[in-house]
Formats: structure tokens, C-alpha cells, sequence
């Protein structure tokens, strides 16, 4: 089984919101046969954080103050503009600090714009001091954001939808454009706590575990299984991306684990170099 290849761009300094890197760049993987574009979102960076980050050892992520963070559904709606067939996802969204009602109008939108390209990829988010510049309570976010998919679902799919909720309210609304599909625009729920599992299995149709190895994931996959199945969910309904491998034994083990999509970063700013990458990772590492 092939993967589906992703590419996020490598973020850092200025000029990843430049106009001209980010069309061509958008435009050449297209042309390349990737499948899918992915943008970070952080609302802000704090000078110093106590946070740990949770996917390097050294607790520090490696975006800083000096690095361009554009908004991923800004970004992703100009990557729109310039490509036909490529799928925008963002990798993730910090869903607890985002309105959903407000959020659900702009998924919509780029999701009918783009032609029905967007997925959703949603996270709870490590970083306490950016929940505090947002003013939303840290603690508790988990159980936001799963109030908050179930507004999304409901203003997606109900005509008109309500919702009565410990944190949101509203009765026989109505938010048009809807999605292009049915039951809206895809979610993909990032994480790899035991909780982003259960969420995964309720609301996604696609789960992407951060920051595990193989045996890490194998495990995880068993409680994904396990939660479907409680639900009555068939679990192939919850397609499995993954961080890119950096072995060629390692990506084997993941077509074993039923992995359909892999992401790799990739420098923008160099079509020729990005190229040169993409292939040398698809012969080398995928064995395509």
C-alpha cells in the first residue's frame, strides 16, 4: 500500500506569509503528485514559557518570537487560490481557542472555496501561556473542545441546528455556505493522550498521533480500535497520518500498522532544492 504524502513547510524567520514563496511553493508540490498541504497554527509566542513542549526533550519548541506564524486558514485559503487538486489540512488548529460558532463559518468557507479540499485537523494545544493571552481557562480544555466539535457538527449538519451546552448556546440557527460533504468538513484530531484517542474515534475521520515511534503508535491504534468499537464504529472509518519516517524499515512498519498518509517538512523557499527532497525521500525512505 502507497502512502498519501504530505508536506508541511519548514517555518523560520521572516517570510512565510511572503506571497510569491507561498504560491510557488503550493503550486510545485502540486506538480510534484503530493497529496496534501499542512499548516501550524500558534496565536502567539511568549518571550519565555514554563510550558514543556511534548514533542522534543528539551521541552522548547523550535518556532520562536523572530519566526512568521501565519494563520493557517488565511494561509491556506491563498493556497487555494493557487492550486486545483491538493488537499489543505491544518496540523492543528488550538480548537479551545477558537469560537465555534465563528470557526464553523470559516471552515465552511474555505472548504466551498477551496472545492472541497479542507481538513480539519484539531488539537488541545500544550502551551498554557497562550491559552492566558487568549483568556481561556488552561485546565478544562479537553472537555471544551469536545463541546466544541459537537457545535461544529451541529451547525454543519443541522438545518435549522441547535445546541445547549455548559459553554455554548444557541437554538434554530442557521450558518451558510455549508460543506461540500454531508456530514461536513473532515476532522482530523491530533494528539496521543488517551483522551485524544476518544476523541478521535467520536468525532474524526482522520487521526493524527504526534510525536510517537512505532511501538507507541501500535499501541495506540489498539485503543483506537477498542473506542470504536465501544461506539460502533468501524475503525478503517478513521484514517491514520503520521509524521514522515526516517527509515526505510521504519516506513515499512507503519504500511504494516495501516498508515495512509505520512508528512514530511520541506523548505519553500527553493522549488528546485524542495524537489530534489521530495524525490530523493520518496526513493530512499518510502521505496516508491
Amino acid at each position: 500500500m502507497g502512502f498519501k504524502l504530505g508536506v508541511m513547510p519548514v517555518l523560520g524567520g521572516r517570510g512565510a506569509a511572503d506571497p510569491g514563496v507561498t504560491a510557488a511553493f503550493v503550486r510545485r508540490i502540486e506538480e510534484l503528485g503530493c497529496e496534501s498541504v499542512w499548516a501550524v497554527e500558534h496565536l502567539v509566542v511568549p518571550d519565555t514559557y514554563r510550558s514543556d513542549y511534548p514533542y522534543d526533550p528539551s521541552g522548547r519548541m523550535g518556532l520562536g518570537p523572530a519566526d512568521d506564524i501565519p494563520d493557517p486558514l488565511e494561509w491556506l485559503t491563498f493556497a487555494a487560490a493557487h492550486t486545483s487538486r491538493l488537499v489543505l489540512g491544518t496540523a492543528m488548529l488550538i480548537l479551545p481557542l477558537h469560537h465555534p460558532v465563528g470557526l464553523a463559518k470559516r471552515l465552511a468557507t474555505l472548504d466551498v472555496l477551496s472545492g472541497g479540499r479542507l481538513i480539519a485537523g484539531v488539537g488541545v494545544g500544550w502551551l498554557r501561556e497562550e491559552y492566558d493571552a487568549v483568556g481561556v481557562p488552561f485546565t478544562g480544555r479537553g472537555r471544551l473542545a469536545d463541546e466544541y466539535l459537537d457545535v461544529l457538527r451541529a451547525l454543519w449538519t443541522g438545518a435549522p441546528a441547535s445546541h445547549q451546552g455548559s459553554a455554548v448556546r444557541f437554538d434554530a440557527v442557521h450558518s451558510a455556505p455549508r460543506p461540500t460533504r454531508p456530514g461536513g468538513v473532515p476532522i482530523m484530531v491530533g494528539g496521543h493522550s488517551v483522551a485524544a484517542v476518544r476523541r478521535a474515534a467520536r468525532f474524526a475521520t482522520d487521526f493524527y498521533p504526534l510525536g510517537v515511534d512505532v511501538p507507541a503508535l501500535a499501541r495506540l491504534l489498539d485503543r483506537l480500535r477498542a473506542e470504536c468499537a465501544a461506539l460502533g464504529r468501524d475503525p478503517v472509518e478513521v484514517a491514520v497520518t503520521v509524521r514522515g519516517p526516517g527509515t526505510r524499515a521504519e516506513a515499512d512498519a507503519l504500511r504494516e500498522l495501516g498508515v495512509a498518509r505520512v508528512v514530511i517538512r520541506a523548505d519553500p523557499r527553493d522549488p528546485e532544492l524542495l524537489a530534489t527532497t521530495i524525490d530523493r525521500y520518496r526513493r530512499e525512505i518510502l521505496g516508491e
